[in-house]
């Protein structure tokens, strides 16, 4: 709970805040990523390098969506200090078992899970490998895939289970709060809408009202790019992973689950190809695990599972 409220008290204030920082983040996004796209471009003109350069071959919302993440980050501070939740162990990084122990366990979970599903999609031949993989591309695939999987997991753990997770709690009934953090997770992940703006686009047409343009359909982004199985399974991602929160009383957990699902994601997407049959996408997905409605029943069944039947175990201590 925030605030040091009790399990029987309830408080909008945890949301208030999260609107404040919401409207802020967006709107602060707007205001300054015309200034740094113009930026770029006129270093890249003086100045040119390979920095710049790549970035020059960014069209402008991404600059936006860059910005909203960047303030949004900035803003953690502010909120955890509002929350009173400048703790650790608030944030719920205490928890029966050692950190690494939790980590590992839930890592594992994820990591074998996904692995069974890519399994089957390749055993159905839904996803198919990349010939002549040498063990030296896998291992740096693997590597790489798990540091990136750990900073992401991290990161959206911290902010989505250990903040806004409990901003939800604190007004809502256990289920409702689920719910509705988990359908704010997935509504999170939709971004501006394709096609918005031309890679074609001059930097000197990019005037300061196009941040605030840019902001506004970002916002309301989903009602453009919405996609039914793909919002399922995001919502059902946050789901699990809040139910594994809730029952484990460890961010760690949740960081380890989160982390093994990301790392198969991004080691598969690297050395496995997807088929292009457009009806087998729709209902078995590929190596993204957020496409097709195999993954949508797969997230259902871990789900209820951990919800009815997983028993959270003891850590056991030597006794004389």
């Amino acid at each position: 709970m925030l605030f040091n409220m009790d399990e029987f008290q309830y408080s909008m204030r945890g949301l208030k805040i999260l609107l404040i920082a919401f409207v802020l983040f967006h709107l602060l996004a707007g205001l300054v990523s015309p200034l740094a796209y113009k930026l770029v471009f006129a270093i890249q003109a003086s100045f040119p390098n390979s920095v710049t350069e790549y970035l020059t071959g960014k069209p402008f919302p991404e600059y936006y969506d860059r910005g909203r993440y960047l303030f949004l980050l900035l803003s953690l501070p502010w909120m955890f200090a509002k929350c009173h939740m400048f703790s650790a162990i608030k944030l719920g990084y205490r928890s029966t078992f050692s950190w690494h122990s939790n980590f590992l366990r839930w890592y594992l979970a994820g990591l074998i899970w996904a692995t069974c599903v890519f399994g089957l999609l390749t055993a159905l031949g839904h996803v198919q490998f990349q010939p002549s993989l040498s063990f030296g591309t896998l291992l740096i695939g693997l590597v790489l895939s798990f540091l990136s999987a750990f900073a992401i997991g991290s990161i959206e753990e911290v902010v989505f289970r250990g903040l806004f997770f409990r901003m939800f709690y604190t007004a809502f009934a256990p289920l409702f709060s689920i719910v509705l953090s988990s359908l704010f997770f997935a509504y999170l992940h939709f971004k501006n809408p394709v096609g918005l703006w031309d890679f074609s686009t001059p930097p000197e047409e990019v005037q300061l009202m196009d941040g605030l343009i840019v902001g506004w359909y970002v916002i309301i982004g989903i009602v453009y790019n919405f996609d039914l199985v793909l919002f399922l399974n995001l919502s059902l991602v946050g789901v699990t992973l809040t139910i594994v929160f809730m029952r484990t009383k460890s961010l760690w957990a949740a960081i380890g689950l989160h982390a093994g699902w990301v790392t198969s994601v991004l080691w598969i997407s690297k050395i496995a190809l997807r088929t292009d049959e457009e009806l087998a996408a729709e209902w078995w997905g590929s190596y993204r695990l957020l496409d097709g409605y195999f993954c949508t029943f797969s997230l259902l069944i871990f789900a209820v599972f951990l919800s009815l039947f997983y028993k959270p175990r003891q850590q056991k201590r030597f006794e004389i």
